[in-house]
């Protein structure tokens, strides 16, 4: 409309926001820029009187400044290439958000956004970001992003700690948080450049630099302990022939990097003069950030390869047509016993720490497969700290199809029986009839929910992991210490992470003895530990989960009505029309000639005026 902006309204500020839209048409080295204008922008409603308001006749409003810049900083998404990168984010985050509970005007509170956040970067980059993931506190906490403080303005933590907000809201967080990590990599890159004392203002002369920026950047985003202790070019040339023994993942993860840079030559295969034999594409600065930044992007998701290869190990370690998620803990220490693993060393403290044991039966203490699997043990730091890269939780997948199907908060035991019974995973087959107890599982949970079932609650979280065990982690309450990796428990308890040798092998013992005893029980989900405690992911009143499946339901119920009506509409114009046709048959309008029947005869007559047949009328 005509109302004026704060920004109109307080000419001061209009330098900082052209700035800002400056930006869009700049490369990714600047976004960093876009964020501390944004910063700073807030900063001057708190400015007061100070010199960018000085002579003003009252105060700014923080709150106005805030939404105003929190605008523009959709603006900058909005244009070109960077609005396409938006709306893919809101493509991707749609079936979540519409599954997701919301007051009455359609937003999601706080708890509801760090929990789609999470989801949302985890299953894309495999990231796992400090202040966004629950780590031992509840979905709503108000305190649980000061982990992100160091790195995201103010006003965009208190976006997603007070703001309700919308699907373009929750889209350009998940795009700024991208963007951070991509700042991240490129201050790697600045430095990969600095410990070689190359400009970054001059291009790389020869091939041989070009590999030895790049293997030094990527050296210290998968080995931050490598930014001190490697601090020379000398120290990094004697290193890197002896990288696969610090990270045995090293080559394979240099030639993804080759795969790379293979595909942005393809694509920009137009632009290149077909003549020139010398490959130049990486030797600038700015093209080789733009393919760190691809790398930062995709690295957590090819390293997940390795996530399913343990996965796959751990399930052969079960016992022939075991299905319940769980692997006993002698076998889990038998391979590395036997100089055939470098996994599977966790202390049974360790574990217990992160969730992954299970003890409810202490002669079978065991080792919880996907809880061990998305655990922050099997996580990879990077240097920048703000995250780091974890297996994928491919309950996740199994989720989104839900959330597809339902597009709802909560749903009933029946459809939920319907659907989930219609659904596959690595190790599920479909379809399949679910068993009595996961039906009387489902109605437990709608008891205590007016006959509903929560979708983003522990509770369902925890029937998907007996439905699928394999796939889906055991539900902790968040109550639960935040977990650590192995360097920082270590650091906290002054113990090693690892079990010692003695102790695998008691536990190797006791399988032994477990495997020769006769074991007449199934290990399946019936089997499996089950608690009644809830935790809802947003602090909304439950009835307004229900109340907005219910205007979902009954806009469905209409949407499936129209369309009913429509097809009954366009048969009964069909069957008129045919009708007409007949009508005309009979009265002569149309002649048959010999060997040909009547109607075809007019088909043929109707494909238009090209047809001069004598036949026809």
């Amino acid at each position: 409309g005509n109302k004026p902006r704060d920004c109109d309204r307080h000419p001061s500020l209009q330098p900082v926001l052209f700035m800002m839209v400056r930006t869009v048409r700049t490369p990714f080295l600047a976004r960093g820029a876009t964020l501390l204008l944004l910063a700073a922008g807030c900063c001057v409603a708190d400015a007061g009187y100070g010199f960018l308001t000085q002579g003003l006749s009252k105060r700014m409003s923080r709150s106005g400044i805030e939404q105003q810049l929190f605008a523009e900083m959709k603006a900058l998404l909005g244009h070109g290439a960077s609005h396409e990168r938006l709306e893919r984010f809101e493509k991707a985050m749609r079936p979540m958000f519409d599954a997701l509970p919301k007051s009455k005007t359609g937003y999601i509170d706080q708890g509801v956004a760090r929990y789609a956040l999470h989801r949302h970067l985890l299953s894309r980059h495999a990231w796992h970001l400090r202040g966004l993931a629950p780590d031992g506190t509840p979905w709503n906490a108000s305190s649980s992003t000061s982990m992100l403080k160091s790195k995201v303005p103010d006003f965009i933590l208190e976006s997603v700690a007070k703001r309700p907000m919308g699907l373009e809201a929750l889209a350009v967080l998940a795009a700024t948080v991208e963007d951070l990590v991509h700042g991240d990599t490129v201050e790697l890159l600045r430095l990969a450049y600095s410990v070689h004392g190359l400009s970054v203002d001059e291009p790389l002369a020869n091939a041989e630099q070009e590999e030895l920026v790049i293997s030094t950047c990527l050296l210290y985003f998968i080995l931050p302990w490598s930014q001190e202790e490697l601090n020379s070019s000398a120290a990094i040339a004697e290193f890197l022939p002896e990288a696969s023994e610090a990270y045995p993942g090293w080559e394979n993860t240099k030639l993804w990097v080759e795969d790379i840079k293979g595909m942005l030559r393809y694509q920009d295969r137009m632009e290149k003069n077909p003549f020139l034999k010398n490959d130049n594409r990486f030797r600038s600065f700015t093209s080789l950030a733009q393919l760190m930044e691809q790398v930062a992007d995709g690295v957590g998701l090819f390293q997940n390869v390795e996530c399913n290869m343990m996965k796959n190990k751990l399930l052969d370690l079960q016992d022939e047509g075991q299905n319940d998620g769980r692997v006993l803990m002698g076998r889990f220490y038998e391979g590395f016993l036997a100089d055939q693993e470098y996994w599977f060393t966790e202390s049974p403290e360790y574990l217990r720490h992160l969730g992954a044991l299970d003890d409810s039966d202490p002669s079978r203490t065991s080792v919880i497969v996907p809880n061990i699997l998305y655990g922050r043990s099997n996580c990879l730091a990077t240097s920048s700290g703000f995250h780091s890269l974890c297996c994928v939780n491919q309950c996740d997948a199994l989720m989104e199809r839900i959330e597809q199907v339902i597009a709802g908060p909560v749903a009933s035991p029946a459809a939920l029986v319907e659907l989930v019974s219609t659904m596959s995973s690595d190790t599920v087959v479909a379809p399949r009839n679910l068993s009595s107890s996961l039906r009387q599982k489902l109605t437990r949970i709608a008891e205590q929910h007016a006959g509903h079932v929560p979708l983003h609650g522990r509770l369902f979280a925890l029937w998907m992991h007996h439905a699928f065990p394999n796939e889906c982690p055991f539900p902790h309450l968040s109550s639960a210490e935040a977990p650590l990796t192995h360097e920082e428990w270590s650091a906290r308890w002054d113990v090693e992470s690892t079990a010692t040798k003695e102790d695998m092998q008691r536990f190797v013992n006791e399988s032994s003895l477990i495997a020769n005893a006769s074991m007449t029980s199934v290990l399946d989900e019936a089997t499996l530990l089950w608690t009644d405690e809830e935790e809802l992911v947003s602090d909304l009143a439950f009835e307004k989960w229900v109340l907005q499946s219910s205007k979902r339901n009954y806009l469905g119920l209409l949407r499936f009505g129209a369309m009913c009506i429509a097809v009954v509409a366009t048969l009964t114009i069909f069957v008129d029309s045919m009708r007409s046709s007949s009508s005309i048959s009979r009265w002569g309008g149309i002649k048959k000639s010999p060997g040909k029947g009547g109607w075809a005869n007019w088909l043929g007559c109707a494909a238009g005026p090209r047809v001069t047949k004598p036949e026809c009328i």
